[in-house]
């Protein structure tokens, strides 16, 4: 080659900041033809191009940046301003719990005064009550061994009270209740009592309550509650009862005899027939043989049954409190009123006179005893276990 530099021998490019971007030689092969070629630029666009785009992606990043910082900016400062006004609440509250807690100290200071006012007086009051404890001690060993002395006698002790117990209940229903069945029943649960004790001391006692039954079993024993009930069946069956009253005797019919006849020939047999039933319906007597009762009212009625009504009642309330006197009275006053204004001849007149007389031949009286002879034989008996129980206490306590 000459020393001539070509035009294109040789090229440089710069950028306006004098760095070197690109530069291509392209050297001339001495073999070819001296023929020009064409520089390649599709390298240097593209590497441009990014070049930009990294500026721009550069610049947003820094411009969101940016704006993401002054957000913070704003929300750091309206939480402090919550913050700030939540710790004045929280320091109002505090002055609040402060105050209730000097209060709550004030109130646990008399209440701790209050209390050790109390210790002291319970101090007080346990002391004297170990002195009392101390004082008791004694007296409970006492009362131990006199424990252990009756125990022994306990269940005989026990048996024999209930026995009197019973006794005592016969008793009762002998005299309020007049209830002899019960009594019996009393009497003999009292003698089972003292078999079971086995002490041959109690024969006696055992004896007089068998003397006590069989009086009891000698007692009328008519009930008394069948009786009233009786009578009580009766009162109404009077309504039913027929009473004497007036009864008119049958007249007999003399209308046939007076029949006129057909026949001409009998003119004088009918103008007789005829006369006479004229003068009957003027004057009529007729004959009768059976008696004439007398005429009662509807009030008199009612007060004949109201009498013996009364009279059955009264008959009843002497039965019940067995007055045998005022029973039998009030049963003949019965009697007389279903005799004087009843018809006897009537079949249930007769069954309810029947019943009248029945209960005037029953007999209501009762000879109760005047006292358990077993009664006063118990309550000796108890006094005296009592007294010896009493007289060896004192005689241990004296030791």
């Amino acid at each position: 080659m000459s020393d001539k530099e070509s035009p294109h021998s040789d090229t440089t490019l710069k950028n306006p900041d004098n760095v070197v971007e690109d530069a291509v030689i392209i050297e001339s092969d001495p073999d070819a033809k001296a023929a020009p070629k064409k520089v390649k630029t599709g390298g240097l666009w593209l590497f441009s191009i990014v070049n930009f785009l990294l500026i721009i992606g550069i610049c947003a990043a820094a411009a969101w940046t940016g704006y993401q910082w002054q957000q913070n900016q704003t929300n750091d400062s309206d939480i402090g301003a919550k913050i700030e006004a939540e710790l004045l609440s929280m320091d109002s509250s505090i002055a609040k719990i402060d105050a209730s807690v000097a209060k709550y100290d004030a109130e646990l200071v008399s209440i701790n005064e209050g209390l050790s006012e109390q210790n002291q007086v319970l101090n007080k009051n346990m002391d004297s009550l170990l002195q009392q404890i101390l004082q008791n001690v004694d007296e409970n060993q006492v009362l131990k061994s006199r424990i252990a002395d009756l125990s022994g006698r306990r269940p005989a002790d026990w048996l024999l009270a209930e026995a009197d117990y019973l006794v005592r209940i016969a008793g009762r229903k002998l005299w309020l209740e007049n209830d002899v069945s019960t009594a019996m029943l009393m009497l003999q649960a009292a003698d089972s009592r003292l078999e079971d004790i086995g002490d041959p001391s109690l024969f006696p006692v055992r004896k007089l309550i068998a003397e006590d039954i069989q009086a009891l079993h000698q007692i009328n024993p008519v009930s008394i509650n069948s009786v009233a009930l009786a009578l009580s069946g009766m009162i109404p069956q009077v309504n039913n009862l027929p009473l004497n009253a007036l009864k008119i005797p049958e007249i007999e019919d003399n209308k046939a005899e007076n029949e006129l006849s057909e026949s001409i020939s009998d003119w004088r047999v009918n103008i007789s027939k005829t006369w006479n039933s004229l003068v009957d319906d003027f004057i009529q007597i007729e004959t009768s043989d059976k008696p004439v009762l007398p005429y009662l009212s509807t009030k008199q009625r009612w007060l004949i049954t109201e009498q013996l009504k009364l009279a059955l009642s009264q008959s009843k309330s002497a039965a019940l409190d067995e007055q045998e006197t005022l029973y039998l009275n009030a049963l003949q006053q019965a009697t007389a009123l279903l005799v004087e204004h009843f018809q006897l001849d009537d079949n249930n007149v007769k069954q309810f006179a029947d019943a009248l007389q029945q209960l005037q031949n029953t007999d209501i009286a009762k000879d109760y005893p005047r006292q358990l002879q077993s009664a006063d034989a118990l309550k000796d008996i108890i006094d005296q276990r009592v007294k010896s129980v009493f007289k060896n206490n004192t005689d241990t306590g004296a030791l």
